[in-house]
């Protein structure tokens, strides 16, 4: 654990409402920071999931609603959190909030350290208010080189303000286990059938459609394999009509959101992410490979910094189903290879992706933030960034 000289208060604003990778990442920094001793605020829309979920577990809440006029009643009462909390560092995540917790800092509560977090690699805008909305902040984190690449070349941020921090994974949630014998019953997995499975909210760049496209040529070509997706969002709709286009209902399990991941990524064969856009370091991906399970996915995003072919998993081209089904055939195929490749995942998460290396990058960078400018020319990227493979 990083040695830290003191205990900082922090306040998280998020203004999505939905729940996703970013809005789970936002609660496991507040859970582990207020475990080691911190103390953590979150200013978040009281219709959102995570304000909800930050309830149940008694996390200090600021009901703040970010959308339209109410912004400038958001700023106010952020700017308010700042002086009444004696806060030490305002980290922003969204759009909405960033503007607005960017300007309440600017309005008078300059001593706390402002930082940014950006979690996708959806290409930012060259303009000046972007510009200045990613180069006011003392420090801005990533959760993948590849995020923080594209803010340095598109935005000409300097690379000692970007601090690369993936999320981390809990190894004792996210540890290899055996499939539920119940999970097997309800799902009516044929005895035999290896089971290819993905967990992601159903969006259209998560890739489920050239998944299904896939997973219907490995059909085609005799695979006695089942697909598993796991996950909810506003792309249901169409994802079923592809199945039933492909007539693939009698293959596929669309199952859903589920609170237990582990319990469904245990019941994965091969774990697969067919995404071609947007991802940083992809949590469910982390989350699969610390439970031992073989990886086939894209090299879309952060993706490759992880995937090391044949060592780690193996990649295809996004948006190539024939190459993502090559290579899905040849795990389908090679018990052995499956086996190789799931320890060495497990090994990387272990050694580098834990929810405590996560806590030990963000302590340290908050140090760096808080200590006198002499202490700080020290700070840089590489200094919280998790070491290359």
């Amino acid at each position: 654990m990083a040695q830290v000289g003191r205990r900082f208060t922090i306040l998280h604003t998020e203004s999505s409402l939905g729940w996703g990778g970013q809005e789970h990442r936002v609660l496991a920094e507040a859970r582990i920071l207020t475990d080691r001793g911190h103390r953590l605020l979150l200013a978040c829309d009281p219709r959102g999931a995570l304000y909800g979920r930050a309830a149940r577990e008694g996390l200090p809440l600021f009901p703040v609603k970010f959308w339209g006029w109410r912004n400038v009643t958001a700023l106010w009462t952020i700017r308010g959190i700042l002086k009444a909390e004696r806060v030490d560092i305002l980290n922003t995540h969204s759009s909405l909030d960033s503007w607005v917790g960017t300007l309440a800092w600017g309005c008078g509560s300059r001593t706390v350290k402002l930082v940014r977090t950006r979690h996708l690699s959806t290409p930012v805008a060259d303009n000046w208010p972007t510009r200045w909305l990613y180069r006011t902040p003392a420090a801005v984190i990533t959760t993948g080189k590849n995020i923080s690449d594209l803010l340095n070349q598109r935005l000409g941020i300097p690379s000692e303000r970007l601090f690369i921090i993936p999320t981390g994974v809990a190894p004792e949630e996210f540890a290899p286990r055996p499939p539920d014998p119940t999970l097997i019953h309800s799902l009516n997995l044929p005895s035999g059938a290896l089971v290819l499975g993905t967990v992601s909210v159903l969006r259209s760049w998560k890739g489920h459609l050239d998944l299904l496209e896939a997973f219907n040529l490995l059909v085609t070509e005799g695979e006695p394999a089942i697909l598993l997706i796991v996950g909810e969002g506003p792309y249901r709709p169409v994802i079923e009509a592809k199945i039933a286009e492909l007539g693939l209902q009698a293959r596929v399990r669309l199952v859903g959101h589920q609170e237990n991941v582990p319990a469904w990524l245990a019941l994965m064969d091969v774990f697969v992410m067919a995404s071609y856009a947007n991802e940083g370091v992809p949590q469910a991906l982390l989350q699969a490979m610390a439970m031992a399970r073989p990886v086939a996915a894209t090299a879309a995003g952060g993706i490759p910094e992880v995937i090391i072919p044949e060592k780690t998993g193996l990649l295809a081209p996004p948006r190539n189903p024939p190459a993502l089904a090559q290579i899905l055939a040849r795990l389908c195929r090679d018990a052995a290879l499956r086996e190789a490749l799931g320890q060495k995942g497990r090994e990387l998460v272990l050694q580098r992706f834990s929810l405590g290396h996560m806590a030990d990058r963000l302590e340290r960078l908050y140090g760096i933030l808080m200590a006198g400018a002499g202490d700080r020319q020290t700070a840089t990227l590489a200094s919280c960034s998790p070491k290359d493979p």
